[in-house]
């Protein structure tokens, strides 16, 4: 039987005394493998897996010994309580052995859970699960998001987060590229937060969604940006000691003169693009970058790009240059294009 994901718990609750089988498949395993712990907390309890009641099996070591899976099936645990078997990176080739295993099933033996990947709609395993009537099937994919698990995360973070906008970035879905991304995210904002009892900022969301190892960097981009050479290389080397990597550095600046690029190209609806953007650009940042298109022309910030991806190709090509110097240079030169010596 298939279910919805909004559906997914009270369908398990409902049907937890005759539930034989479980599949749960799709591109987003991170959120397949939440849901099946979910599904083994209901079904067994959450002291389960310290009891030894989840036994997980191999495919190809089924499909070597089935009889093995079918006795663990009727096995009665050490422990009283319901048991589950779980086997991940499920395909066809056990449809057979699953078919004879729904058919010899009763109340009292152990729940299979299938954990899969993508199913096409043709899959004999899938087609089994959607058609038995006490089985229950759930596709996960990358667009789905689960509204209400976002905000119960997002409320239960014991942060303390003033500003309305940055709540409403993390609970809008859209701005993840996977329930994946959107975990690690709120994982960073917890280590990064620990025992600090000021408000989560702008910048220290900024910082945790970039790539860059060392916020910092920002700092060194808005000094060039500003035309502030002095800075830009007082910053650059901090950065060295910090031991930032130049590469990183240069396609952070490639990245940030495209935004510039793009917004000096419709300048009028300069909101609407840097609410487009990731990772996204908060409070007085936004106010930043306006400023800086204001300063270049779209003619300059295009020959900007044309040296910043100069560089770019040559740190990759030529592994003899000397990084920290190839990109200081790059950054003068780029700084003397929005003062016109250049």
């Amino acid at each position: 039987m298939k279910i919805q994901l909004r559906d997914f718990l009270p369908s398990i609750s409902k049907n937890l005394t005759k539930l034989p089988l479980l599949l749960i498949y799709g591109s987003n395993q991170f959120l397949v493998k939440a849901k099946c712990d979910e599904a083994i907390d209901i079904i067994c309890g959450p002291s389960a897996k310290d009891e030894m009641r989840v036994t997980k099996f191999d495919e190809n070591v089924l499909l070597k010994d089935p009889q093995n899976f079918f006795s663990q099936i009727k096995t009665i645990g050490f422990f009283p309580g319901k048991q589950v078997i779980i086997i991940e990176n499920t395909t066809d080739k056990i449809k057979t052995a699953i078919s004879s295993a729904l058919e010899d099933w009763s109340k009292d033996d152990a729940t299979i859970i299938l954990i899969a990947n993508s199913l096409k709609k043709n899959s004999a395993i899938r087609k089994l699960v959607e058609e038995h009537p006490n089985s229950l099937c759930l596709a996960i994919f990358d667009e789905q998001r689960d509204l209400e698990k976002i905000e119960e995360i997002v409320n239960s973070m014991n942060i303390k987060i003033l500003d309305h906008q940055i709540i409403s970035f993390l609970k809008n879905p859209k701005n993840f590229s996977s329930h994946d991304s959107f975990i690690s995210l709120i994982e960073k904002i917890k280590a990064f937060k620990f025992q600090d009892a000021n408000p989560l900022t702008f910048e220290e969301v900024e910082s945790l969604l970039s790539n860059s190892a060392d916020p910092s960097v920002f700092n060194m981009i808005d000094a060039l940006s500003d035309g502030d050479i002095e800075n830009t290389i007082v910053l650059l080397k901090r950065l060295y000691a910090s031991g930032a990597n130049p590469n990183q550095i240069i396609t952070l600046l490639n990245s940030h003169f495209a935004l510039l690029h793009r917004i000096s190209l419709n300048i009028a609806n300069h909101e609407l693009i840097l609410n487009t953007t990731y990772p996204p650009i908060f409070g007085p940042r936004r106010k930043k970058i306006f400023k800086q298109v204001q300063k270049w022309s779209t003619y300059q910030i295009e020959k900007a790009i044309k040296i910043i991806q100069k560089v770019e190709e040559d740190l990759r090509s030529s592994p003899k240059i000397e990084l920290n110097s190839a990109l200081e240079r790059a950054c003068l030169r780029l700084v003397s294009i929005l003062k016109s010596i250049y």
